[in-house]
């Protein structure tokens, strides 16, 4: 039996444009992360750690950046720590990796910066790992190129940074991997990373997964925050999420009918309030020409209550009184008006003739080309 925590796309240092101050709170995030699952493999006592690539957000980091994660590898002792160059720190000229002196490093970290290196055995612990090294931020060459499982017993594990080579999905220059390549490779687990959600490559014979990034990094991620723990035993191959982020990013979309003024919205986005929270709030629909919100005053509350806290205004004013814009019968807006108009003037019933001047308003913001719905 053999036990690897499997993680990649961790992206420390990564540069978060457009969250200000709160990028800093995102970054020791991703620092905290990395330290719980060194925790992890501690408490859990597994075999080899591994990352998939993309540790660094890019070869150009700080110094105490890379002795904070050299020494928190170091912690791991003689578990060896097996680590692949992936897209964004790359085996490039003057790369990161290239630059290592040997007394940066700790004794237990097996990198695979050198293209002609790729093996690193361990037969101690019954382990093989196999990666190719990406030499750049683009390729039409995959990952897994040229790898080839040797005799030697126990259990043999591909690491690749790549795409699975999926029509609509992913482009045919970022390290494509065809399905068929994988089911044909003979490894036991390809640990694959590149994709920053939880996956599990949908192959019969050789299993292979993407962990998923430690944490998601922007509104658009999903299924974020985590790692793999990876048993292998008896032919047989299981992979459990384990969750190492406390970061929640997460968008709402709220129509403006509902909230005309300033503490009605705030009442609605105190219901997410969270100190590991980023939240986009996406403010839709025609706004009441009888109401009022300060943004600024808002933002200015509640920002203390979010690790980040955006305020997305998309919505629409429309006029009041529509019927006095005398706009030119001749266009079909101003043809829709008038029609409008005399109807809500004719009808008696205070019911209908709200509904009347609500489908006023919304028939002048769609002809008008605003974002209404």
């Amino acid at each position: 039996m053999a036990k690897i925590l499997h993680t990649g796309d961790i992206h420390l240092g990564a540069k978060l444009a457009g969250l200000g101050k709160s990028g800093d709170k995102v970054r020791a995030a991703l620092k905290d992360a990395f330290s719980k699952m060194i925790d992890i493999c501690l408490e859990s006592k597994v075999d080899a750690f591994v990352v998939a690539g993309d540790l660094f957000d890019s070869n150009h980091i700080s110094k105490p950046l890379l002795d904070f994660a050299m020494r928190e590898m170091g912690r791991l002792g003689d578990i060896p720590a097996i680590v692949i160059p992936g897209t964004h720190d790359c085996l490039e000229d003057n790369c990161l990796y290239s630059t290592l002196h040997a007394n940066e490093c700790p004794e237990n970290l097996y990198l695979f910066n050198n293209p002609e290196k790729t093996k690193f055995a361990f037969p101690d612990r019954g382990l093989t790992f196999y990666a190719n090294s990406n030499e750049g931020t683009r390729s039409k060459q995959s990952p897994l190129a040229g790898l080839t499982r040797d005799s030697s017993p126990g259990y043999h594990i591909a690491i690749a940074h790549g795409s699975l080579a999926i029509p609509g999905k992913s482009a045919a220059d970022d390290f494509p991997m065809e399905v068929e390549e994988i089911e044909n490779s003979g490894f036991d687990y390809i640990a694959l990373g590149h994709w920053h959600s939880h996956m599990r490559a949908p192959t019969q014979k050789v299993p292979a997964s993407y962990c998923g990034s430690p944490e998601p990094m922007s509104f658009k991620q999903t299924d974020a925050g985590w790692a793999a723990m990876v048993e292998l035993a008896e032919g047989k191959v299981l992979v459990e999420k384990i969750q190492v982020g406390r970061l929640e990013w997460k968008t709402i979309e709220l129509p403006c009918t509902s909230y005309k003024y300033t503490l009605e919205l705030e009442r609605e986005i105190s219901k997410y309030v969270g100190e590991n929270k980023l939240l986009k709030v996406i403010l839709t629909g025609i706004f009441p020409a009888d109401g009022f919100i300060d943004f600024d005053r808002l933002y200015e509350h509640m920002m203390d209550s979010f690790l980040y806290l955006d305020l997305d205004n998309r919505s629409q004013s429309i006029p009041e009184n529509l019927q006095e814009l005398n706009l030119p019968e001749t266009t079909i807006l101003g043809q829709y008006i008038k029609m409008l108009s005399a109807d809500i003037k004719e009808e008696q019933d205070p019911e209908q003739q709200e509904l009347l001047r609500n489908g006023l308003k919304l028939g002048y913001a769609l002809l008008s080309g605003k974002d209404a719905i």
